[in-house]
């Protein structure tokens, strides 16, 4: 009894460790607006972290004043890193990715978005970010 006791406090002191380690908040300074989930954010500093617990396609930015829950469209858990990445079209910069420790986050971009970049160059912009 005394081992199967210590096996689960065991068992549950690795659990309360590892789960804030993999909920870390990202920081990002964004000097620039941009455009997530068809609402445009203005330049700030965001905290971004998953906006529900064990939800890892949902997002929450939360800026200063400003904020908004997102939701990727699928996950790369082979790429991982601390950043952002925005693809730049005719001077407005639209959310691609969101790059964790977890994996990558895509974020789909607006349909008139997907449009004008079919009809001109675009750009990619890449922000470093920090837990």
């Amino acid at each position: 009894m005394r081992k199967l006791f210590a096996l689960l406090f065991f068992a549950g002191v690795t659990l309360c460790v590892a789960a804030p380690a993999h909920a870390q908040a990202l920081r990002v300074n964004v000097p620039f607006d941009f455009v997530v989930s068809g609402k445009t954010l203005p330049a700030a500093t965001y905290t971004i972290r998953e906006s529900l617990p064990n939800d890892n396609m949902g997002i929450a930015f939360i800026g200063e004043g400003n904020g908004i829950l997102a939701r990727a469209t699928e996950i790369d858990g082979y790429s991982t890193g601390t950043k952002l990445v925005f693809v730049k079209v005719d001077g407005e910069y639209l959310l691609r990715d969101v790059v964790t420790l977890s994996g990558t986050l895509r974020f789909k971009t607006s349909h008139k978005g997907s449009q004008r970049a079919q009809a001109a160059d675009e750009e990619l912009v890449t922000i470093a970010a920090g837990y």
